[in-house]
């Protein structure tokens, strides 16, 4: 369904906080699960600390161009642990279907499409022109609608980038940081999306500058 940037605009303004069940609250995941894309997320939202975690109200500025950001900063208290994504809410609180309407990675502006051929499946390699990734980098790859993931990657994932094979228009996963090529085994082509964990021994907080959080259809 390709949208022009009017479409994509009409879209993404329709999930602005002034709209019923718009976009209105902002949350932090940790990393330890993918929250996935269902009515609930199935991830773990941070909780406690001292001052107490709460998820943070956003406003947000009009679409352009197919992309729509946050127009203030955002600042979340957190206790000790590792936190990789914003989560987005229409409630304050809470966890009911359709509460959660899906996540936002830290380091998300590195995205973009791969595809295997038989060459690649041969080789477990990637090929995605000009993709900015790097060695230990953190990816999860994505099914493109209507093409089917290369079997052997799995969706929610949270893989690494090997050194082996890397070049910029090509790269390797891992499920573990200098490991062995996670096995691909047919042809297919993904999205895929880098992440960034933040990590802190004791209690801290995780900020979201203007703009940092993008919703993006340009991909629509």
């Amino acid at each position: 369904m390709p949208l022009n940037d009017t479409g994509k605009n009409v879209a993404l303004d329709g999930l602005d906080e002034g709209i019923t069940a718009g976009v209105g609250f902002i949350g932090v995941f940790q990393s330890s699960a993918d929250p996935g894309t269902g009515s609930t997320y199935t991830g773990t939202e941070a909780t406690g600390g001292s001052p107490a975690y709460a998820r943070k109200a956003v406003t947000w500025g009009a679409a352009a161009s197919g992309q729509k950001s946050n127009s203030g900063a955002l600042t979340f208290d957190v206790p000790a642990g590792s936190y990789f994504a914003f989560g987005l809410f229409n409630a304050v609180s809470g966890n009911a279907a359709g509460n959660f309407m899906g996540y936002l990675p830290f380091g998300g502006a590195t995205k973009g499409y791969g595809t295997v051929d038989s060459a690649g499946v041969t080789a477990d390699l990637i090929q995605s022109a000009a993709h900015g990734l790097t060695t230990d980098d953190r990816v999860m790859v994505y099914n493109v609608f209507a093409e089917s993931l290369p079997a052997g990657l799995t969706e929610g994932t949270l893989y690494y980038v090997l050194a082996s094979g890397l070049t910029t228009d090509a790269f390797k996963l891992s499920t573990t940081s200098g490991g062995s090529a996670a096995p691909i085994t047919a042809v297919g082509e993904l999205f895929f999306q880098k992440f960034v964990i933040e990590t802190f021994g004791a209690q801290g907080q995780i900020t979201a500058a203007p703009g940092a959080l993008v919703l993006d259809a340009t991909a629509m």
